[in-house]
C-alpha cells in the first residue's frame, strides 16, 4: 500500500525534527469527477441503448458458450483432438472473461482432462527438425490445469532438449508454440528447474524475434511479455485479449459476440459503483480535510475490480474499497503529514477503536480517526443485515497492527536507521496493506464460505499472504527507491541489502526480483489443490499478487494515475465495439 509521492516538496512547518508535515505534494488523479456524474454513453457502439438491444442475443449466446464448454465435435471425449479442442474453447472463454459464468463447467471438465493423463501429449523424444504439432497442447495442458489447482508433472517438457543440456532450434520456429511454452512456465512451483530455463529461452528467443513478426501479433507477445496470463489482473487480460481474439483469423463469431457484450454489461454495472462510490469519497471531504493525502478513489477502485469484478461480489467490492482508499489516507497521514507525536496519539487511539479515543487526539487528527471509526461501524451494521459480524474484528486487528508498523517505520526515519532486511521484512510485511486488505477481502462475501476459520488462517501470516505481502512491498520498493532518496522516508529493501551486504543497488534489486519470483512460487503451490480455504478465497489472495504486477509495471502506478489511465479507461470508460 505504501506508494510514494510524485513530486517531493521540502519544508518543516513546525520545527520538529519528527516531523513528516507536508514533505511532498501528490499529483492530482487525472480523472476528476469524471465518474462521479457518470455519463451514460448511448450510442450504437456499445452504450446502454446497445446493451439493452443485444440483451436477448446475450442469452442466447450465453447458451451457446456453454455448450461449446462441456461438448466436442469430434464423437469421444477422449480422443487427442477432443481433449486439445476442448482446452483450446477453455482458455479463450477465460481469457476472455467469461469463465465466470461456467465455473462449475469449467471444473468438470478439467477434472476429466486431468484424470486422462498426459501421455495424449507426450512430446516425442526425437531429433526431427520440424516441430512437434503436439508441443503446443502440451503447453496450454500444463498451463490450464495447473492454473486450475490441478496437480501436474513438468516432465512432460524434459524432452525439448537436445544432447548437449540445450533447448532444442526448431523451438524457436513456431510463435504460437513459443509463446504457449512462456506462459507454461510462468506457474512454476519451487524445485522446476526444466521450466525456470524454459521460461528464461522462451522470454529471450521471443524478445530476439520480436522484430519479424506481424503487427497485430507483436502487440499480443508485447503484452505477455509484460503481464503472462498468470500474474495478469483478469479484467485487465480480458479487455486486452478480446482484441487479440478478433485478430485472430480462425475466432469463434459466437464467442467473440458474447464476450463483447458481456463485458460492456460488466462496464455499466462498474460504472454505476463507481459513482457510488465516487460520492461517498467526495462526502468525506478528502481534498479540504485530508489535503496531504493521495485523492485516487477511480485507481483503488480499479484495485479492487482485480480482486473481484463479479456482480455478486458487488458488497464485498463496496466495502473493501472503502477500506483500502481510508487506509491510504492513514499511510500518507503516517508517511506524509504528521509528527511523532500525532501518529503515536493516532496509533493509541486505533489500539482502542472507540469514539471516545478522539477526546485524546491533536486536532489534526480528528478528522481521520472519525472517519475511521465510522467507517468500520458501518461496515458492522451492513453485514449485521445478513449475518454476523465478528469479520469486523479481524478487519480491526489488521488496522491495528498496520497502523504500528508505520508508527515503527516514522520512529526508523527520525532516527536514519537503516534495519537488516530481516528487519525490515517483519514491519514491511505489515505495512505494505496487504495482509490487511487480504482479510478485508474477506468481508461481505457469502458467510458460508468466509468463515471464522477462514479469518484465522488470513490473519495467522499463511505462506500465500506472506508471498503477496513481500511481492507487493518488494515491487513497490524496486519501482520507487529513487523517489524515496529525495525526500526524508525510512529505508527500502534496496537501502538494507546494500548496506547490510556491501553490493550495488543493481545487485540489490537483482536479489528483490529473484526474492519476488520465489514468492510467486509459493502462492503456486499454495493454489495446488488441496487448497487451503475454498478456492474462491484463496483466489482474491492470488489476485492480489496479480494486481500488484499491473499497478507497478512500468512505476507507482498507484501514486502516478497516468500511468494506470489507460487500464482504467479500457475497464471502465470506453466500451468494446459491437
Amino acid at each position: 500500500m505504501s506508494a510514494e509521492a510524485a513530486a517531493p516538496k521540502t519544508g518543516n512547518a513546525t520545527g520538529d525534527p519528527l516531523v513528516g508535515r507536508d514533505s511532498a505534494t501528490f499529483l492530482p488523479t487525472v480523472w476528476g469527477d469524471h465518474f462521479l456524474h457518470n455519463n451514460v454513453d448511448d450510442s450504437p457502439q456499445g452504450g446502454l441503448l446497445s446493451v439493452v438491444m443485444h440483451e436477448s442475443e446475450y442469452e442466447v449466446l450465453k447458451e451457446e458458450v456453454k455448450r461449446m464448454v462441456t461438448t466436442d465435435d469430434d464423437g469421444g471425449d477422449d480422443t487427442p483432438q477432443a481433449i486439445a479442442n476442448k482446452l483450446r474453447v477453455i482458455d479463450v472463454v477465460q481469457r476472455l472473461g467469461v469463465g465466470y459464468h461456467f465455473e462449475t463447467e469449467i471444473e468438470g471438465e478439467l477434472a476429466k482432462v486431468h484424470a486422462l493423463g498426459g501421455e495424449l501429449f507426450a512430446i516425442r523424444d526425437d531429433n526431427n527438425t520440424t516441430p512437434n504439432v503436439d508441443l503446443y497442447h502440451a503447453a496450454l495442458w500444463f498451463r490450464i490445469l495447473r492454473q486450475q489447482g490441478f496437480q501436474v508433472s513438468p516432465d512432460v517438457f524434459r524432452k525439448l532438449k537436445d544432447t548437449r543440456g540445450r533447448f532444442k532450434e526448431w523451438l524457436a520456429s513456431d510463435v504460437q508454440v513459443l509463446l504457449s511454452l512462456y506462459e507454461a512456465a510462468h506457474v512454476a512451483v519451487h524445485g522446476e528447474d526444466i521450466l525456470d530455463e524454459a521460461l528464461d529461452f522462451a522470454t529471450k528467443t521471443l524478445k530476439s524475434i520480436l522484430p519479424e513478426l506481424s503487427p497485430s501479433f507483436q502487440k499480443q507477445v508485447n503484452f505477455s511479455l509484460g503481464l503472462p496470463a498468470w500474474k495478469c489482473v483478469p479484467r485487465t487480460l480480458t479487455r486486452n485479449f478480446i482484441d487479440f481474439y478478433f485478430e485472430d483469423p480462425s475466432h469463434n463469431n459466437k464467442l467473440l459476440q458474447f464476450a463483447k457484450l458481456d463485458f460492456n454489461m460488466l462496464q455499466k454495472f462498474h460504472q454505476q459503483e463507481l459513482r457510488e462510490i465516487s460520492e461517498w469519497w467526495k462526502g468525506l471531504k478528502v481534498s479540504t480535510k485530508f489535503s496531504h493525502a493521495r485523492n485516487r478513489i477511480v485507481e483503488c477502485y480499479y484495485w479492487i475490480c482485480a480482486i473481484y469484478f463479479e456482480p455478486k461480489y458487488r458488497l464485498a467490492r463496496m466495502i473493501l474499497t472503502k477500506i483500502i482508499s481510508t487506509v491510504s489516507v492513514i499511510d500518507d497521514t503516517y508517511d506524509n503529514f504528521a509528527s511523532y507525536e500525532e501518529v503515536e496519539a493516532l496509533t493509541e487511539a486505533i489500539e482502542r477503536m472507540d469514539v471516545g479515543a478522539l477526546e485524546t487526539l491533536p486536532d489534526t487528527m480528528k478528522d481521520l480517526y472519525h472517519a475511521i471509526i465510522k467507517l468500520y461501524d458501518d461496515i458492522e451494521i451492513e453485514l449485521g443485515k445478513r449475518g454476523p459480524t465478528f469479520a469486523v474484528d479481524y478487519a480491526k486487528g489488521e488496522l491495528k497492527k498496520i497502523c504500528r508498523a508505520y508508527l515503527a517505520e516514522v520512529h526508523w526515519r527520525a532516527k536514519g536507521y537503516i534495519p537488516t532486511l530481516e528487519e525490515y521484512k517483519l514491519e514491511a510485511y505489515v505495512s505494505g496493506g496487504l495482509p490487511l486488505l487480504c482479510t478485508s477481502t474477506f468481508i461481505g462475501m457469502e458467510p458460508e464460505i468466509a468463515t471464522r476459520e477462514a479469518f484465522e488462517w488470513v490473519t495467522n501470516e499463511p505462506k500465500m499472504v506472506r508471498a503477496v505481502a513481500l511481492i507487493g512491498r518488494f515491487q513497490n520498493d524496486i519501482v520507487s527507491h529513487e523517489f524515496e532518496r529525495e525526500r526524508k522516508h525510512a529505508a527500502s529493501a534496496i537501502e538494507c541489502y546494500m548496506k547490510e551486504h556491501s553490493t550495488s543497488k543493481e545487485e540489490a534489486i537483482e536479489f528483490l526480483w529473484n526474492e519476488i519470483s520465489k514468492g510467486w512460487k509459493d502462492i503456486a503451490e499454495e493454489c495446488q489443490k488441496p487448497t487451503p480455504l475454498p478456492v474462491v478465497l484463496t483466489d482474491r489472495v492470488l489476485n492480489f499478487a496479480r494486481s500488484i504486477s499491473v499497478i507497478y509495471e512500468k512505476g507507482d502506478g498507484y501514486t502516478d494515475s497516468n500511468l494506470l489511465k489507460a487500464h482504467i479507461a479500457a475497464l471502465f470508460a470506453v466500451p468494446v465495439p459491437l
